[in-house]
């Protein structure tokens, strides 16, 4: 247990060791750069599917006003209040007309 280790032995370990984890920073190195290049790749082609899909905003007519957001079926459609009934959700709304 109480065993003294050569101090040569001991030199030779830790440069393998040191040269062992910079062997797996380069490897990570390189990873993480192709992941930042994806990234990068992903980023502008999802820039040019929307501007293709809803054109270039200088390129847009200015009359044309951008699609409303449908109402959330969970929320009051009066207060956009998620504590408040909703009309759909509630017994007081007559399904028919009488």
């Amino acid at each position: 247990m109480g065993q003294d280790l050569d101090p040569r032995a001991t030199g030779v370990f830790l440069t393998a060791e040191a040269a062992l984890l910079e062997a797996r920073i380069r490897i990570l190195q390189e990873a993480i750069d192709e992941v930042s290049t994806r990234i990068e790749r992903s980023t502008k082609r999802l820039r040019r599917l929307r501007e293709q899909s809803h054109g270039n905003p200088a390129e847009r007519p200015r009359n044309r006003r951008p699609r409303p957001i449908p109402p959330s079926p969970t929320r009051s459609p009066v207060t956009n209040d998620p504590s408040a009934p909703h009309p759909v959700h509630t017994a007081e709304v007559p399904l028919t007309k009488g």
